[in-house]
């Protein structure tokens, strides 16, 4: 018997496993290295963009400033709300609204979320109301929120509390809607309510989705009253007949200012 062919087999087996397991160790080792480097040639050589996580381009701050990109959290002004109101409708029942300003001259809002709450004289809540809304860039707008009821409570105050925007580059689009007249029939006797206002289209191209808001001032520009209306479509040219109601009468109003706005 040839025990020596058989050592040298072994021995012949013994080494081209190491062999291998040499050769798989350094395989698995290199593929690792070349993912690793991939990933930072990728990482290194990939566009700059604002959700990249790092200062690039012509950024001011990680992913902010620059000509591309939203202003750094420092430069958004928030929304500036210039006043709120209940508005008694019935008893246990109001209207809000609140005049409010964006004035980021370049930033629009897809959506802001607020909640609308009312306090009595004991400053307990008595009423909350969650919705949402838009805002243009440098924008003026009415926010109105109709019929909250308070269980017979009455409200002394009332907040406009932002609770998020989500902001989005934009430029200003003043909407070409002239208000040609109003007229006021605001008394008790008046059935209902109202004011109506002849509007004009003055854009060379048709609006859809106007929501026109009506305000009544006093002399001393505090607001009396507001209501709302809505209109599908303005053609070019048009001239509409708008009206604004109330369920009583309201006395003492000097002026009407309306604000339009487009619905996205």
């Amino acid at each position: 018997m040839d025990f020596g062919g058989i050592f040298f087999y072994t021995d012949f087996m013994a080494l081209s496993w190491a062999v291998k397991k040499q050769i798989r160790f350094f395989s698995a080792f290199a593929a690792a290295v070349l993912l690793i480097l991939a990933g930072i040639i990728y990482f290194v050589r990939q566009d700059p963009t604002c959700f990249d996580k790092r200062q690039n381009q012509d950024e001011e701050g990680i992913d902010c400033g620059g000509a591309d990109c939203l202003p750094c959290s420092n430069q958004i002004r928030d929304i500036n709300i210039l006043w709120t109101r209940p508005f008694r409708i019935a008893d246990g029942v109001y209207d809000f609204a609140a005049l409010t300003e964006n004035n980021n001259s370049f930033l629009k809002a897809a959506k802001m979320d607020y909640f609308v709450k009312f306090y009595d004289s004991d400053n307990i809540l008595i009423a909350i109301k969650q919705n949402s809304t838009f805002a243009g860039a440098g924008e003026k707008f009415v926010i109105f929120e109709p019929g909250i009821v308070t269980q017979h409570r009455v409200p002394t105050r009332a907040i406009l509390e932002i609770a998020s925007v989500n902001w989005d580059k934009g430029g200003k689009i003043p909407l070409k809607l002239d208000v040609l007249s109003t007229n006021r029939f605001l008394g008790a006797s008046s059935t209902p309510p109202r004011v109506e206002a002849i509007i004009k289209n003055q854009l060379n191209a048709e609006y859809r989705n106007i929501e026109a808001t009506a305000v009544l001032w006093d002399a001393g520009d505090t607001a009396l009253g507001v209501s709302r209306t809505f209109v599908d479509r303005f053609d070019i040219d048009e001239i509409k007949t708008l009206t604004f109601t109330w369920p009583t009468g309201i006395n003492g109003v000097s002026r009407v200012e309306i604000f339009f706005r487009q619905m996205p």
